[in-house]
C-alpha cells in the first residue's frame, strides 16, 4: 500500500491508494479555498511537492495556467535526495518558475501551499544552507521576468499540482507537458 505524505498547512489528510482517508478534524474554511485564475496578461504556477516513505523519494509538481485557467504546460519531476520537504517545495518552485522562462512567459504569480517557502521569498528572508541556496535559485529564475510576484494558496487551491505530484512519484524521470513552443534561448 502507498502512503503519499501530504506537506504544508492543511496536511491532515493521507492518500492511501489514490483514496484519502477521512481526517478526524474538519478543515477551517480558510482553508478550503479553490484556486484563482491568473490576472490578465500573466499566468500563474501553480507548485507542490510531497515525500512517499514506501518509495523513499519525492514528487514535484508544477501547473503553468493563463487568466482564464487554460492549462499551458506542466512538469512532473520525480527526485531521490536526502533532503526536507520544504527544500524540494522549493525545487517545486523553481521547476516551475524555469519551465514559465523556458515559455517565455514575462509576468508570473507564482504559488504554492508551502507557506514556510513563500514568506521566505516575499520577506526576502536570508536562509544559510540548502534552503538558501533553493530560494537564491529561485530568485534568480524570477529576475528574468519583466513582473512576478509569490503568492500563497492553501492545498484546495492548488489540487491540480498536487496531482502532478502522484504523477511524479509513479515514474523514474521527468515528463513535462507544455502545450505551447518552448523556446530553447
Amino acid at each position: 500500500m502507498m502512503k503519499l505524505a501530504l506537506v504544508g498547512p492543511a496536511s491532515t489528510s493521507l492518500i492511501t491508494n489514490n483514496s484519502i482517508a477521512k481526517h478526524t478534524t474538519p478543515l477551517p474554511k480558510s482553508l478550503l479555498k479553490p484556486w484563482e485564475a491568473a490576472v490578465m496578461g500573466t499566468v500563474k504556477v501553480n507548485t507542490d511537492a510531497a515525500w512517499c516513505s514506501q518509495k523513499k523519494k519525492f514528487g514535484l509538481g508544477a501547473v503553468i495556467r493563463d487568466s482564464i485557467g487554460s492549462v499551458l504546460a506542466s512538469v512532473a519531476t520525480p527526485v531521490y535526495a536526502p533532503v526536507t520537504v520544504v527544500v524540494v517545495e522549493g525545487w517545486a518552485l523553481e521547476r516551475g518558475a524555469t519551465l514559465a522562462r523556458q515559455m517565455s512567459f514575462s509576468a508570473v504569480t507564482l504559488e504554492s501551499d508551502c507557506l514556510e517557502v513563500i514568506k521566505a521569498l516575499v520577506q526576502q528572508t536570508k536562509f544559510k544552507f540548502e534552503l538558501g541556496h533553493v530560494l537564491d535559485g529561485i530568485s534568480d529564475v524570477c529576475n528574468s521576468f519583466d513582473k512576478h510576484k509569490f503568492s500563497y494558496t492553501p492545498r484546495s487551491g492548488n489540487q491540480v499540482a498536487h496531482n502532478l505530484v502522484k504523477i511524479a512519484l509513479a515514474i523514474d524521470y521527468e515528463q513535462t507537458w507544455p502545450t505551447r513552443h518552448i523556446s530553447l534561448s
